[in-house]
């Protein structure tokens, strides 16, 4: 059987946690637009002191939904995280392979100036002579 609008519904606490009357507000956010509520008339904050939805619906269950959607988006962005720090590790090593190779090809390039010197410097010396 339904309640008449006008009428008094027993499950609606007359006051608020600050002792306030909670009258019939409707809501302005984009997640409930135009929905009724009976909330806290001193609070411009709806979703925090919101007693009960008029059409029934529990906030509660809302929460609880959205405390599992934030559960599951925290789950995947720590697999993301888990990813990133995996990629990263593998990036640090190839760096440290990159300039172990940087190193030895600058002393093999060292070692080939310091040859042609030498070459250079004899090959003078015996022109010299």
């Amino acid at each position: 059987m339904r309640m008449p609008e006008n009428s008094v519904n027993n499950e609606v606490p007359d006051l608020c946690y600050c002792s306030e009357f909670c009258p019939l507000r409707t809501s302005r956010t984009p997640s409930n637009p135009g929905r009724r509520f009976f909330g806290c008339k001193v609070s411009k904050v709806e979703s925090s002191l919101m007693i009960k939805c008029k059409d029934g619906e529990n906030p509660c269950d809302r929460l609880k939904q959205k405390l599992k959607n934030v559960e599951q988006e925290r789950d995947t962005l720590c697999e993301k995280l888990k990813d990133s720090e995996e990629k990263l590790i593998a990036l640090k090593q190839k760096l440290k392979k990159v300039k172990l190779e940087r190193e030895c090809a600058k002393l093999k390039l060292n070692r080939l100036v310091l040859f042609l010197l030498i070459v250079l410097t004899v090959k003078w010396f015996f022109n010299m002579v």
